[in-house]
């Protein structure tokens, strides 16, 4: 069987006994730095590996205890598989065994045992009394069955117990997947001479080899692995549930900060909010307002943030409820992260919870009603209903694939399958190909209706206009033309409108006069078959047919576009034929001269200087003439 890539951590009150337990049981000690040797006590992340008695390889995180150094502790806490609760049973549980306790509530360690440190220094009765103690504190949690083992790091009591326990242990834990995106969020940078700068942290998701091209996000540095550690171990790879060291080429260790992730380019997004189900511990000593300024600690970042009560109410000790949470910069956060909240006043750890968007609008009070369903079902962890949601809640703007992927950290066959079902059912649609940009069915087919209604509304408001100008709509919905172009495909395609030319129409408007249109229509046409090159007086159009001017002008512009008669300019038109016999004089004549003016033009047939420029225009429109200086010379035949 594969060996499992596990992740011990330590958890508990200063100088309860953590990094001199963490060296009884691996030979290292995870106080490298001097200020820490002289205080005797942990201030950074200590780091260190386990072989367990069946040979399993555990990676251990020793945490800082002292309270001024908790930001450090969350730091180190996120990324573990199993914890070792220290409780010295000379002085019982403390503060911040309770806090630290707290943060692996909230962060979601699901296993661990209790360690009584320093056993040898208290009798039998002490020892039972804060056993009892810690039975009271883990109780209805995920340690309540754990055992409580008494050690002594001094004469190694209880160390084989220990092992044994962590051996059981660690044969439950479940392997964490290696098919999602890479990402690893730093806890420490620096320098080895010849080798260059390189980063340490835990692996939270997918694996990474020699020579890969990585990102540090939300920074956007890029670099390449040069090369790679686990255990103090040279890697080809290495896999989630790790401590890796990864040598990375081309970065200075001034430019990289605790808090950023590495990954792979174009795996992960930045963000400026989160939606959160939050829950307020019941140790906290006040309740948390509708809207406070709170300290976020999200894998090895601490950010400043707004937490903003969803439902615009304050959330009392030991209470959950939905919140957004609002970034001061862009960070790095995943759908099911989670995140521990502390206090600025206090100095004390608040609450957490789970992300259940990483890429939210900012939601409004009265919103709430309505977006509470969608929450459940992020909060339901249903892999279908949340792609469906998330892409819900972009709105017109849509979602792009390689959106979900970075926010979702889905693998690349699992996403796949989920969007192709919620295709198949129509919760989305596919608007964009190119970009691969999808929005809900439902804002779909709402955007259909709502466009429908307004040419519908146009029509009523317009009767004498074919139809309603294209961009004129996608304006006034303010869609993007990919959107736009497959709505209307789609509302072509199920023959609720027509397209024509640049303009939108129902299937079944026409124009509807309050004359007798075909019959003016006829009238018109005979009229300036007639006339010839003899032109109307437009002006006069209306009373001739006892019809309105803006009736008149409608009738002519269908005449045109029907090709039934040519518009020279305004108030001058033409039929098909007169023009083709007028267009043929001109040619002729240029063929064998050379050049018309506009004397010979007018001389020619007989027409006043008021028709004679736009007839040259218009040839000139038509490519026929172009001008020479005051002649026309022939363009075409």
């Amino acid at each position: 069987m594969a060996e499992k890539h596990i992740i011990l951590g330590t958890a508990g009150h200063v100088d309860h006994g953590k990094t001199t337990l963490v060296k009884a049981l691996t030979g290292t000690d995870t106080d490298r730095l001097a200020e820490e040797k002289k205080r005797g006590i942990t201030i950074e992340l200590g780091f260190a590996h386990l072989t367990l008695p069946s040979g399993q390889m555990v990676g251990v995180i020793d945490v800082p205890g002292h309270e001024r150094f908790i930001k450090n502790m969350v730091a180190g806490a996120g990324g573990i598989d199993l914890v070792l609760l220290l409780v010295a049973a000379d002085e019982g549980v403390m503060p911040q065994t309770r806090e630290h306790f707290d943060v692996c509530r909230l962060l979601g360690v699901e296993r661990g045992l209790v360690v009584i440190s320093k056993s040898d220094t208290v009798d039998e009765d002490l020892l039972e009394l804060v056993t009892e103690e810690v039975a009271e504190l883990v109780a209805g949690s995920f340690l309540e069955e754990a055992p409580v083992i008494p050690v002594s790091a001094t004469t190694g009591a209880g160390l084989d117990d220990l092992l044994a326990a962590l051996d059981e242990l660690a044969a439950t834990v479940v392997e964490r997947p290696d098919s999602g995106a890479f990402r690893l969020p730093v806890d420490r940078a620096f320098v080895i001479k010849g080798f260059g700068t390189v980063v340490t942290g835990t692996v939270l998701s997918g694996s990474l080899g020699m020579g890969d091209a990585v990102t540090l996000a939300p920074s956007g540095l890029e670099s390449r692995v040069r090369s790679l550690q686990a255990y103090g171990e040279e890697r080809e790879q290495v896999f989630a549930g790790e401590r890796a060291a990864i040598n990375l080429q081309g970065l200075e260790k001034s430019e990289i900060e605790r808090g950023e992730i590495l990954a792979r380019p174009e795996t992960v997004l930045p963000t400026s909010m989160a939606d959160v189900f939050y829950t307020h511990l019941s140790s906290a000593t006040s309740p948390l307002p509708a809207r406070s300024k709170i300290l976020v600690h999200s894998g090895t970042a601490a950010l400043m943030g707004t937490v903003v009560m969803l439902n615009g109410m304050e959330l009392e000790p030991g209470s959950s409820a939905f919140v957004q949470v609002r970034f001061e910069k862009p960070t790095i956060i995943m759908y099911g992260d989670r995140i521990v909240m502390r206090s600025f006043a206090r100095r004390e750890t608040i609450g957490g919870g789970l992300v259940i968007n990483p890429c939210p609008a900012k939601h409004r009070l009265k919103e709430y009603a309505v977006l509470l369903p969608d929450l459940e079902r992020l909060r339901a962890n249903k892999a279908g209903d949340v792609v469906a949601v998330l892409v819900k809640q972009a709105g017109v703007a849509g979602l792009r694939l390689v959106d979900l992927k970075a926010f979702l950290n889905f693998s690349g066959k699992a996403l796949a399958k989920v969007v192709d079902e919620l295709l198949a059912q129509r919760e989305i649609v596919r608007f964009d190909n190119e970009r691969q940009l999808f929005i809900a069915g439902v804002i779909f087919e709402d955007l259909a209706e709502k466009i429908v209604a307004m040419v519908i509304d146009y029509h009523q408001r317009e009767p004498l206009r074919e139809g309603m100008v294209k961009e004129e709509v996608r304006s006034r919905f303010g869609l993007s033309a990919p959107l736009f172009h497959a709505l209307l495909q789609r509302l072509v395609k199920s023959v609720k409108l027509v397209v024509d030319r640049d303009l939108l129409r129902t299937p079944d408007h026409r124009i509807r006069l309050a004359v007798d249109t075909d019959k003016i229509k006829a009238g018109l046409v005979t009229l300036y078959k007639k006339a010839g090159l003899s032109f109307p007086d437009y002006s006069s159009l209306g009373k001739k047919f006892v019809a309105e001017e803006e009736d008149i002008k409608l009738l002519m512009t269908i005449l045109v576009k029907e090709g039934t008669l040519l518009k020279i300019r305004d108030g001058i038109f033409i039929t098909p034929d007169h023009y083709e016999r007028m267009r043929s004089e001109v040619v002729t004549f240029l063929k064998e001269n050379g050049t018309m003016t506009t004397q010979e033009f007018k001389a020619k047939i007989q027409l006043s200087r008021k028709y004679i420029i736009p007839l040259f225009e218009y040839l000139d429109q038509r490519k026929v003439t172009a001008r020479k200086g005051e002649a026309r010379i022939l363009l075409q035949g």
